[in-house]
């Protein structure tokens, strides 16, 4: 009797759990929280790391790097000496990797699944622009074991080996993609193409690299006009402003400007300066104009007519850096220089509204590319590819360098304070002066 009554129990206790699992079965699962997504989604999310990229905390580094910009205010006046601690680029790495090639990885992968081949190549391009412009920034960084799961501790791959990666995954997507795909939720919807896109993108590393031959005919082949440029969109409503504006207006007001620094203090940035008066001696009256875009006095000009207006776009990569790198690969190589040269000062001349404002040059030789590199440096106005330049050519067309006891502006992003803590391959420490394999 006693093992019946047993037995009921266990049979009684089985049968009330089974209907207790399936009374509660699934109450604990959100329809709302995604486990999986489309490869289109997915890239979206790196394309927004591009953005941000291009646009906020490491664009604003670049900026004050190359004195196209003062720290003015709090912690922005010791960064305007230089003085910038490494947990200053836990986020800017954590963009780099986690919110941008990790993603990009992601969207190839999901894009194979999905038999997507034109996507899988748009994935690739945003892949191989964090790899790239990663390396640049830091020098030595993981990569080929960067996007392990089981490794936690990734070793660093020499920054060229990174470059070159980066181009061939180019290479590679070029033939995915086509000029008529554009996934481009997050880009201004004018008539760019991938294709293009992928092409200056090799420019600029090749440039990096100093290849002057390749990223002359990679130049050629790129962004082919001016409204065919790969832009951030931005509008008006909460949460899509331009980056710019948002710091500068919504955010840290006052902390960047341009009123100068050191000895010239209160007169001007270098950009802001030679928007007056250009060191190499190119006419330029038009600087005035574009001077009014670019600033309100020794303020970012974020007013509705400003270059950092709350819907201004913002350049990933443009036409206006094309073809000034095909302008100076043509002169280091011996090519014809001039043409896409005066190409941009005439645009500039349709931009800002003002026939003459922009004449052509007939320079040649080493004056022929202070010109070039100039024009590049008050063009590409936050652009981080004007820190990369300076440092690729010795500061050849001489922006200030600021702070105290230094020669030279500072060469690298420090390594994260994240990666010195948690990475047991991290290198060690490298000072922000020592300049990166690639500019050696």
């Amino acid at each position: 009797m006693k093992n019946y009554k047993l037995i009921l129990l266990v049979l009684l206790s089985v049968v009330l759990t089974s209907s207790c699992k399936k009374f509660v079965e699934g109450v604990n699962d959100n329809p709302n929280s995604f486990t999986d997504m489309g490869a289109e989604l997915i890239i979206g999310q790196a394309q927004m790391a591009a953005i941000a990229t291009s646009e906020s905390q490491t664009s604003r580094f670049a900026g004050i790097f190359t004195d196209q910009f003062t720290g003015h205010d709090r912690q922005f006046i010791p960064y305007d000496k230089y003085d910038v601690p490494a947990a200053n680029s836990n986020d800017i790495w954590s963009t780099f990797y986690h919110r941008g090639a990790t993603q990009a990885k992601l969207a190839m992968e999901k894009a194979i699944e999905e038999n997507n081949t034109p996507l899988e190549g748009v994935s690739e391009i945003f892949y191989a622009y964090f790899i790239a412009e990663t390396a640049i920034l830091f020098g030595d960084v993981p990569n080929s074991e960067a996007f392990d799961e089981e490794n936690p501790n990734p070793h660093y791959d020499a920054q060229a080996t990174v470059i070159d990666d980066a181009i061939a995954k180019l290479t590679d997507a070029l033939t995915k993609v086509s000029a008529n795909q554009k996934f481009n939720r997050v880009f201004v919807s004018n008539n760019f193409n991938w294709v293009e896109v992928a092409h200056s993108l090799k420019a600029r590393y090749y440039l990096a690299k100093k290849d002057y031959t390749n990223a002359l005919s990679e130049a050629q082949q790129g962004i082919s006009a001016a409204n065919k440029g790969l832009f951030a969109e931005h509008d008006r409503d909460a949460g899509k402003k331009n980056l710019y504006y948002q710091f500068c207006v919504e955010q840290r007001g006052g902390y960047l400007t341009a009123h100068g620094s050191g000895a010239n203090q209160n007169s001007g940035s270098t950009l802001k300066r030679w928007l007056i008066t250009r060191p190499s001696g190119l006419t330029s009256p038009g600087d005035a104009q574009r001077d009014a875009k670019y600033f309100d006095s020794y303020n970012l000009n974020t007013g509705d007519d400003g270059y950092f207006a709350k819907d201004a776009p913002f350049p990933i990569v443009s036409w206006v850096e094309t073809k000034l790198i095909e302008a100076e690969a043509a002169q280091r190589t011996g090519g014809d220089a001039l043409t896409p040269f005066n190409a941009v000062r005439s645009h500039l001349e349709t931009e800002y509204n003002i026939g003459g404002g922009f004449p052509a040059s007939s320079s040649s030789g080493n004056q022929l590319l202070k010109e070039i590199l100039e024009e590049k440096y008050l063009s590409l106005i936050g652009s981080v590819q004007v820190f990369q330049d300076i440092r690729r050519t010795d500061n050849l067309i001489g922006v200030q360098v600021k702070g105290t006891g230094h020669t030279t502006i500072p060469q690298r992003f420090l390594y994260p304070q994240t990666e010195i803590n948690a990475n047991s391959n991290f290198p060690g420490l490298v000072d922000m002066f020592a300049k990166t394999p690639i500019n050696q």
